[in-house]
């Protein structure tokens, strides 16, 4: 049924795509770790200039305008973090969903294949099976097709959501820091 030549080129289309899912998996690792080395340069450089500016306070006043100035960007940073993490982790997921769907397409026109090669050898009268199992590779094509979309859409909008409240939340909690410490300035003069 099946040829050498066919086993070399189904063991080296197999060897292309192991390669593939693991430049895959390799980038999204990258693009991670050289975030977590950016966002380790800018905490040290960050928390060096804090330092330096609280070393330099003379009064409580002084602390309150320090602590005030230095928080807003740091929660406008945590959140950039946080959305290049989304964005690194989303670009990854997506990247192995395409290679997922490729590979259901391929099965599927393979099973397709194979099936037309069957008939040809099969009995006269098997060619109403045949077409049934056809018809049910489009169908559970077609219902895994939606169903895949359908996630990606909810995923996407669920995990964007998430990220436009954990933004929110935070400017308002950065908001209400920046009352509480006016409050503390203003009692201590």
């Amino acid at each position: 049924m099946f040829a050498t030549t066919d086993f070399a080129a189904f063991g080296q289309t197999q060897v292309e795509k192991s390669i593939r899912l693991s430049n895959i998996a390799l980038a999204g690792v990258e693009r991670l770790v050289a975030l977590q080395l950016d966002v380790a340069r800018d905490l040290i450089a960050d928390n060096t200039a804090a330092v330096k500016a609280f070393s330099e306070v003379k009064d409580f006043q002084g602390f309150i305008a320090v602590q005030q100035q230095i928080s807003q960007p740091a929660v406008d940073k945590a959140l950039a973090v946080a959305k290049t993490v989304y964005e690194a982790t989303s670009s990854a997921q997506a990247e192995l969903g395409a290679f997922v769907e490729e590979q259901v397409v391929e099965f599927n026109k393979d099973l397709v294949s194979s099936l037309d090669k069957a008939v040809k050898q099969a009995p006269a009268g098997s060619e109403i099976i045949v077409s049934a199992v056809k018809t049910a590779v489009a169908t559970a094509a077609s219902a895994y097709d939606t169903v895949a979309k359908t996630a990606k859409k909810v995923t996407s909008d669920f995990a964007e959501a998430g990220v436009a409240a954990a933004e929110t939340s935070a400017k308002a909690a950065a908001g209400v820091a920046k009352t509480s410490a006016r409050k503390a300035a203003a009692a201590a003069a």
